[in-house]
């Protein structure tokens, strides 16, 4: 009888264009966050796994079963080389892996144009409801 606890064989599932993209667009998401924080320091091989796992989640709208696995596989696969390398010089490879891939800049534009929060109030208003005067109190007992 099978247990829950037996090993299972590993099944290679098959990998879509959608995969793809998404691998594409973690590796961008990845590089940016590289640009950003302390481009100069040495990159992290076990860092950069996590950062690729973390993204790869997002991207595949943050479920256990989805293809995150997936994503993040075809991403690590598609990097450049990470150990011994500045975070800087991985990010420009990163990015240049992700070009390869299909990705470009206007892949991030959002949908849904956003439009401008209005300013300030122009009005002395404080947006305070006031107390209610006694004359309104007609008829209510106290």
């Amino acid at each position: 009888m099978a247990q829950v606890t037996d090993l299972r064989a590993a099944r290679r599932e098959d990998i879509t264009a959608e995969h793809k993209r998404q691998a594409a667009r973690v590796l961008a998401i990845v590089a940016k966050r590289y640009e950003e924080d302390e481009p100069s320091a040495l990159a992290d091989g076990l860092g950069f796994v996590t950062r690729v796992g973390a993204a790869a989640y997002d991207v595949t709208g943050r479920a256990l079963a989805g293809a995150h696995r997936i994503v993040a596989a075809v991403a690590r696969e598609a990097a450049p080389e990470v150990e011994g390398t500045t975070r800087g010089e991985l990010a420009a490879g990163l990015l240049e892996a992700a070009r390869a891939m299909g990705w470009s800049e206007h892949d991030n534009a959002p949908a849904i144009p956003r439009h401008p929060v209005p300013g300030p109030r122009e009005t002395s208003e404080s947006g305070r409801v006031p107390a209610p005067r006694p004359e309104q109190f007609a008829g209510v007992a106290r």
